[in-house]
C-alpha cells in the first residue's frame, strides 16, 4: 500500500479517539451505526467495485451474523469472540453455497440470487420459532473485555472504531494486491485477464465469501449493539441502505465505505429533524421521501460517490514516477528451461466451428514447434481470427482437439491455456483502461506470481514478490521500448504504443507459446522492424510464435512456416518459398482458379 494510506489510517484513528469526546452523545450514538453498516459496506464496496458484482440482499449475510451470535451468546453460552467467529463463518458458508453456481453465470444473476436469499431469510426469522419469529431474541449482553463493559455509544464507539480501521486496512491491502490488481483487470477485459492466466471465476468468488465474511461481522456488532435482533435485521430496507452507502461513498475505493457510512447517517439524521420543520406535521414516508430525493442527487450530480468529490476538490496533478529498468542487461524475459527446441507445443487436429448453418473453421489441422516462427495468413474472413479463439480458449470449438505442451485446451477457459504455458494478444485492443501501462504489464505476471487473498491483505508479506513482481515487469517493457511510458495511463497511449505494451503484457507471462493477432497493426516502419527483430531472438530463445498478419511480405520474410486459410479450410502449410508459389495460395489472393496464373 502507498504511504498515504498509513497516514489516512492514523489521521482516522487520531478523529476516532476525539470524536466521542467533542460531540453530543446522540450525534456519538449515530456515529456507532456508522461504524456498525460501514463495516458491512467496506466488504460491499469490494464486491461491486473491486469484482463487478452487484448484491441485492447483502443484508442477508448480516442477518445470519447477527442471529447466529445472538442465538450462540444467549442460548448456548457461548463467549462473544468464538460466538463471533462461527457467525461469520457461517454468513461466508452461505456465500460459498450461493457464489458456487451463480458466478458462473454472467449478467445480473447473483444479485437476483442475493435479493431472492433476503426475501427468503426476512421471511423464515420472522416465522420461526427458533429465531424468535416477529418478537426476535432479547437479553443479548453488551459486550466486556478486560473487566471493562462496552455499554455506553462513546465505549462501543471506541470498541468499534479500531475493528473498522483494520478491515479498511486489510481491504484497502486487497485492492492494491495481485489479487487486486487481476480483479481490476476483470473488469476493464475479461478476456484479455483470463488470457494471462486470471482465474476469473474463483477470484470473484473468493471476493464474494469475502464481502459476506465483512457483513456477517457488522451483523455481530449490530446484535450487541442493539441488544435483540429482530427480522428488520433482514429486511430488503437494509440491503438498499448498503448499497446506498457503497454508492454514495464511491465505488472506486473501499474508503467510500466509511465516507458514505457517516454520510447516510448524519442524513437520515438531518432528514428525521429537518423534514417536519419543513412540513408541519410530516409523517416518516414523507422524511423517506425526502431522503430519498437528496440521495438521488447527489448520485446524478456525483456518480463517482463523495470520494470522487473529495479527489476533484483537494487533487494535484503530480507527474508519474517512471520505474527506470532492472539493469540486468536482458533484452526480454527469460526463463530457466524451455522445451527443447523441435519439440511440439501447439497441436491442432480437425478444429471446425460451425455458426448455424455457416462454417466459419473447417476440419483445420496443424502443429507448431518450440523455437520457430508460424504465420497465419488468408483473405478477411478466412477464419484466421475464429481458429485463433479455438486455440486460446476463448471460443469453444463444434469439434476438434487442442493440445498445448501436452495438455487439452479445447472447450476450456482461456486460463487453462495460459496455465498450460500459451498466451495470446487480440486484434481488437484488449487495454486494462484503469491501470497503468505498467499495471497493465503486471497482470502478465499473474501466474508467475502466488500471494493471495491473506498475504494480499496483510501487506508486509507480499512486499518482496511485488518488488519482483515490478522487476520482472519493467523487463518487459524494456524489450519492446516502453519503459519510459511506465507510470502512464494506458488509455492515453498512441493505439501503436499500446500495441506494443499489449506485447510486453503477454512476455511477461513468460509463455511457451506467444499468439499473436495482427501485431504489426497501426505501427510505422520502424517499429515494424523493431517487432520483427524482437520476435526473432524470441525464437531464438525457444519460444514458439504464432501470428495472424495482413502484411504478407513482412510474415514471409519472418516465419519458418505459414498456414493459409481461405474460407475456413487450410489450403496450404509450409516454407514461406513453397507457399509463396502454391496455385491454391495465388488463387486465394488474387481470386482466380487455382489453374490459370499469370
Amino acid at each position: 500500500m502507498k504511504r498515504s494510506d498509513f497516514v489516512a489510517i492514523a489521521a482516522l484513528a487520531a478523529v476516532f479517539a476525539v470524536f466521542p469526546l467533542v460531540v453530543p452523545t446522540a450525534l456519538v450514538n449515530i456515529g456507532v451505526y456508522a461504524l456498525i453498516y460501514a463495516l458491512t459496506a467496506i466488504g460491499l464496496t469490494l464486491l461491486m467495485g473491486l469484482a463487478g458484482q452487484v448484491s441485492l440482499g447483502h443484508a442477508a449475510f448480516f442477518a445470519i451474523g447477527a442471529y447466529t451470535q445472538a442465538i450462540l451468546v444467549t442460548r448456548y453460552g457461548v463467549p462473544l469472540p468464538a460466538a463471533a467467529i462461527a457467525a461469520v463463518g457461517l454468513a461466508m458458508l452461505a456465500a460459498l453455497l450461493i457464489g458456487l453456481p451463480l458466478l458462473r453465470l454472467r449478467g445480473h444473476f447473483l444479485a437476483l440470487a442475493t435479493l431472492g436469499l433476503g426475501i427468503v431469510l426476512a421471511v423464515s426469522v420472522n416465522e420461526m420459532e427458533f429465531t424468535g419469529a416477529t418478537t426476535g431474541i432479547f437479553g443479548i449482553p453488551k459486550p466486556e473485555f478486560g473487566g471493562r463493559l462496552y455499554d455506553s455509544p462513546e465505549e462501543y464507539f471506541w470498541l468499534m472504531a479500531p475493528i473498522v480501521l483494520v478491515g479498511l486496512l486489510l481491504a484497502r491491502g486487497i485492492v492494491e494486491s495481485r489479487i487486486g490488481r487481476a480483479l481490476s483487470a476483470v473488469n476493464d477485459s475479461e478476456v484479455a485477464a483470463e488470457s494471462l492466466g486470471v482465474d476469473t471465476f474463483r477470484l470473484r468468488l473468493q471476493v464474494f465469501v469475502l464481502s459476506a465474511g465483512y457483513a456477517g461481522l457488522g451483523g455481530v456488532f449490530y446484535a450487541h449493539w442493539l441488544g435483540v435482533v429482530s427480522p428488520s435485521a433482514a429486511h430488503f430496507s437494509m440491503s438498499v441502505e448498503f448499497l446506498l452507502i457503497s454508492v454514495l461513498g464511491g465505488l472506486g475505493t473501499v474508503w467510500g465505505a466509511l465516507t458514505g457510512a457517516f454520510a447516510v447517517e448524519f442524513l437520515d439524521e438531518a432528514m428525521r429533524e429537518f423534514i417536519p420543520v419543513l412540513v408541519p406535521g410530516a409523517a416518516g414516508e414523507v422524511q423517506l421521501v425526502g431522503f430519498g430525493i437528496v440521495l438521488v442527487l447527489i448520485v446524478v450530480l456525483l456518480p463517482g460517490g463523495l470520494h470522487q468529490a473529495t479527489r476533484r476538490l483537494f487533487a494535484r496533478r503530480r507527474p508519474a514516477a517512471v520505474p527506470v529498468s532492472s539493469g540486468d542487461g536482458e533484452p526480454e524475459p527469460r526463463r530457466a528451461a524451455r522445451p527443447e527446441r523441435g519439440s511440439p507445443l501447439l497441436e491442432v487436429r480437425g478444429l471446425t466451428k460451425r455458426f448455424g448453418g455457416v462454417v466459419a473453421v473447417d476440419d483445420v489441422s496443424l502443429d507448431v514447434r518450440a523455437g520457430e516462427i508460424v504465420a497465419l495468413i488468408g483473405p478477411n474472413g478466412a477464419g484466421k481470427t475464429t481458429c485463433f479463439n479455438m486455440i486460446s480458449g476463448v471460443l469453444e470449438p463444434t469439434s476438434g482437439e487442442v493440445t498445448v505442451n501436452g495438455v487439452r485446451t479445447d472447450g476450456r477457459k482461456p486460463h487453462v491455456f495460459a496455465r498450460a504455458g500459451a498466451t495470446r494478444t487480440f486484434q481488437n485492443l484488449q487495454v486494462f483502461r484503469s491501470s497503468t501501462v505498467l499495471g497493465n504489464v503486471k497482470v502478465g505476471r499473474h501466474l508467475r506470481s502466488r500471494a493471495g487473498l491473506l498475504r494480499g491483505a496483510l501487506t508486509l508479506p507480499a512486499r518482496a514478490e511485488e518488488r519482483m513482481i515490478t522487476a520482472a515487469a519493467v523487463r518487459c517493457l524494456d524489450a519492446v521500448g516502453l519503459a519510459e511510458h511506465a507510470g502512464q495511463m494506458a488509455v492515453d497511449l498512441p493505439f501503436g504504443l499500446q500495441r506494443r505494451m499489449e506485447i510486453a503484457r503477454a512476455l511477461a507471462l513468460e509463455p511457451d507459446l506467444l499468439l499473436l493477432d495482427e501485431p504489426m497493426a497501426g505501427l510505422s516502419g520502424a517499429e515494424r522492424r523493431e517487432l520483427a527483430a524482437l520476435l526473432r531472438r524470441l525464437r531464438e530463445d525457444g519460444m514458439a510464435i504464432v501470428l495472424v498478419e495482413h502484411d504478407v511480405a513482412a510474415v514471409l520474410s519472418l516465419a519458418d512456416r505459414v498456414a493459409v486459410l481461405d474460407d475456413g479450410k487450410l489450403i496450404a502449410f509450409g516454407p514461406p518459398d513453397e507457399v509463396r508459389q502454391d496455385p491454391a495460395v495465388i488463387a486465394a489472393y488474387l481470386g482466380e482458379d487455382a489453374d490459370v496464373r499469370d
